[in-house]
């Protein structure tokens, strides 16, 4: 389907995919990034095509853990330590946004998947878990759990990838083992991995989550 400009006017970028109704892949960008840091993941992840990738910008605003200044972010953060609060109405709003986005791509009927990185990542889980968003699977790249003091109870599981570096000293390793915990109390299914990396991603994990995409997508076929 022809992307309406005015369903994200911040800008995005589109990688059509080999055939028409492929699944679809769209992936938000982490703190103070943009568009272009993703866009090389298609390649890397897809040489091939056979996903259709959707990388939007996120929309300035101020970032009260940069000291008020103004940079591309999915909500604003007001700090990273495991008690911070959190910015749960500007998840609300960013969430029913993305979800205008998410409908569009979806209007064809294909399969959906939605990650990111770090923040990115974190704003996935949210579209997922709390506003429970009808996807095929999450990607969640560095990432943390958003408002894990109020997770739900999962209604209908989804796969979730989580690969995380272990001397990541952002988000650290942890932040990852207390979602794994809390996630699969609660019902949900996690794939988790670590890589010797820091707050990057690396070829390793993008391969594996390559390998979870397909192993998703098959299953999805053999039970349809």
């Amino acid at each position: 389907m022809p992307m309406n400009e005015h369903i994200w006017p911040e800008g995005l970028w589109v990688r059509p995919a080999r055939q028409e109704n492929a699944p679809c892949i769209v992936l938000l960008h982490g703190l103070g990034a943009s568009k272009e840091d993703l866009m090389p993941l298609s390649e890397h992840m897809d040489p091939e095509k056979q996903f259709r990738w959707v990388i939007p910008d996120a929309p300035e605003q101020a970032v009260t853990l940069n000291a008020g200044r103004k940079m591309r972010a999915w909500y604003d953060i007001y700090g990273l330590g495991q008690d911070s609060e959190e910015d749960a109405a500007g998840m609300q709003r960013m969430g029913q946004r993305l979800a205008l986005l998410l409908d569009h791509e979806k209007a064809d009927g294909q399969p959906l998947i939605l990650g990111g990185f770090s923040q990115g990542g974190a704003m996935s889980l949210y579209l997922a878990l709390h506003q429970v968003y009808p996807l095929a699977a999450v990607l969640a790249l560095s990432a943390y759990l958003p408002l894990r003091q109020k997770l739900p109870r999962a209604q209908k599981p989804i796969p979730i990838f989580w690969g995380h570096g272990r001397s990541d000293p952002v988000l650290p390793l942890q932040y990852m083992e207390i979602a794994q915990q809390l996630l699969e109390s609660e019902g949900y299914v996690l794939s988790t991995h670590t890589y010797p990396m820091d707050h990057h991603i690396c070829a390793d994990e993008l391969a594996d989550a390559r390998q979870f995409l397909d192993n998703i997508l098959l299953d999805n076929k053999v039970t349809s």
